[in-house]
């Protein structure tokens, strides 16, 4: 007789949520063990949801990525800040992964953050991060704590997103928070976002690596055609910024700095999809992007909304 039973398939939903550059996609990352989501040194790297899949034999979770809560001066803020209010309020996030950058000052984004997980009905974890270069820690999250008493309940760790091994201890503290449920990606996925999402996010990741200041937050990336066969992908793409010194900046001296930009995305795109790429880039100077309803709907972010 067989006494062997099969394994109940259990999975999640876990909405990834913090201040800008609190490390949040570097998690992803390292859970995934794929560089699936851009981290930059740049604050408000994320723009928009995302959802990374983890999969084993047993379980299935989902994470989304979000961009970092923060109040900032154009529409486009606070249209990310309501694409996270949204993803929340709807629904279907079985927990919030609160990801804390301990290194900074807990100052009116941390309160925004801090007010807007404590609503949620749902399970939290919170995720003490950049304990490499915070000094004294334990006091750092009894401060934490104490600031946001109505946190003090849930479930913690302390981890530098630096370190490889941190993905696993995520893991780890999720577990609790995983139930019986069905798989919602095949295996083999590891997210649900398009090729033409990902060209424009590697030409944005080059922008910013490549440029300072405000250049890299007053550009926005449209693939204008992506053509796909076996044996070449061929991109075209215009690169939107808000000046005429932006565009100046971006194309570089007799054209360097735009060339740096596209071989940087062509390569990360080459690997990612595993043949030759052509890539084409054109800059334009597009004033008030980020006061323009209409390219805040061609990123796909909720609009006239507060």
């Amino acid at each position: 007789m067989d006494n062997t039973t099969e394994k109940t398939f259990r999975s999640a939903f876990v909405a990834l949520v913090g201040r800008p550059n609190s490390g949040k996609s570097s998690i992803l990352n390292n859970i995934l063990k794929e560089n699936l989501s851009i981290v930059t040194p740049l604050p408000q790297t994320t723009r928009k949801n995302m959802r990374g899949i983890y999969t084993t034999d047993s379980i299935q979770i989902v994470f989304v990525d979000t961009p970092g809560v923060h109040k900032g001066k154009h529409s486009l803020n606070k249209a990310m800040l309501t694409e996270v209010k949204e993803m929340l309020d709807e629904g279907g996030i079985d927990c919030v992964g609160y990801v804390v950058d301990c290194s900074r000052e807990f100052g009116i984004e941390e309160e925004a953050v801090a007010e807007l997980v404590g609503k949620q009905s749902v399970g939290k974890l919170i995720i003490f991060n950049k304990i490499d270069i915070t000094r004294n820690i334990n006091e750092v999250i009894t401060s934490f704590f104490n600031k946001f008493p109505t946190l003090k309940d849930s479930p913690h760790l302390k981890i530098s997103a630096l370190d490889h091994n941190s993905g696993e201890l995520v893991l780890q503290q999720l577990d609790p928070f995983i139930h019986e449920g069905p798989r919602f990606y095949d295996p083999d996925e590891i997210t649900d976002a398009s090729l033409r999402f990902f060209a424009a996010e590697y030409l944005r990741k080059y922008i910013i690596l490549n440029n300072r200041e405000e250049v890299p937050h007053a550009a926005f990336i449209e693939i204008e055609s992506y053509k796909e066969t076996p044996e070449r992908h061929e991109i075209v793409a215009t690169i939107h910024v808000e000046t005429n010194g932006q565009k100046g900046i971006v194309i570089g001296k007799n054209g360097t700095g735009i060339e740096k930009i596209r071989k940087g995305a062509r390569l990360e795109i080459k690997k990612l999809v595993g043949c030759p790429v052509s890539l084409t880039c054109h800059v334009k100077v597009s004033p008030g992007w980020r006061d323009n309803d209409s390219f805040l709907r061609l990123m796909g972010l909720p609009v006239g909304k507060k």
